[in-house]
């Protein structure tokens, strides 16, 4: 990212002034620590907006190795288009530029961990021009099932925190789900979530059997999909997304109605 080299060029200036500075007693080079400490803050205060103005109106992309990760894991992103691609690409890059990303624990979350929410997060809204979910603007990455203020006796492994605009999710099972045939994808299930959160305009009247539907669809009950995330999931809105994008065949009228994009994309068989 542009601030961060801004920011990596002014800290080794800093380092070096302020080498001269006190150890040499080079008072005349002051001015210049100073300057370079105030351009260090404001890069760092303002790294996403630095961000934004450089890149804007250029197409981000990928690093190769982001870039063939997603082609050999990701059969929607190899299955779209050329365009499509370069604008989930671009999408991808500005969504991670934007968030905030928090490791607890004192480990820390493989890079690609964010592209694989990201990628999530943009496949949702291809169809239209909002895809940054704002208001939701901190990504906490745990390593294992965790308890969190509002639910402080079930360890979960991922929560859609909507007073502090946070996406809380277990890193291990969120790569198990799209690495892995055979788990539950909790990245797509809370980025369905957060979709519903962002961008929902009318409530969806469910079918009485809709569980049941899920169900014959995918072999997975809704109890486990509760047991296997930690908590109850209230609304089929999340499961019926992740079984749309995920079955071969997968026709969710209530999904494809909202996100028409995912009526071609359901190609994946687990």
């Amino acid at each position: 990212m542009n601030s961060r080299r801004i920011m990596v060029l002014a800290a080794a200036a800093v380092a070096g002034f302020g080498f001269f500075v006190f150890f040499r007693d080079r008072d005349d080079l002051i001015i210049y620590l100073a300057i370079c400490l105030i351009i260090l803050v404001i890069a760092y205060v303002f790294q996403f907006q630095i961000d934004q103005i450089m890149t804007r109106g250029v197409p981000l992309k990928l690093d190769s190795a982001m870039r063939s990760m997603l082609l050999n894991t990701a059969p929607h992103f190899r299955s779209m288009t050329t365009m499509q691609q370069l604008m989930v690409e671009d999408r991808m890059m500005r969504w991670v530029m934007k968030k905030d990303f928090i490791d607890k624990n004192e480990q820390e979350a493989p890079e690609d961990v964010k592209f694989i929410l990201a990628y999530y997060a943009v496949l949702l809204t291809i169809h239209q021009e909002a895809y940054n979910y704002d208001g939701l603007d901190r990504v906490v990455f745990y390593h294992h099932p965790f308890l969190t203020p509002h639910f402080i006796d079930d360890a979960h492994i991922l929560e859609l925190e909507k007073e502090d605009g946070s996406l809380i999710i277990s890193v291990p099972h969120l790569l198990k789900g799209h690495l892995e045939q055979g788990y539950y994808n909790i990245g797509l299930h809370l980025m369905a979530e957060a979709y519903q959160h962002c961008y929902f305009r009318n409530e969806i009247h469910w079918n009485d059997t809709i569980w049941e539907s899920l169900e014959t669809l995918s072999s997975i009950s809704k109890e486990a999909i509760d047991q296997y995330i930690g908590l109850p999931v209230l609304d089929p809105w999340p499961v019926a997304v992740h079984h749309q994008v995920i079955y071969k065949g997968a026709l969710i009228a209530e999904v494809v109605k909202e996100l028409p994009q995912l009526a071609s994309l359901s190609i994946v068989e687990h």
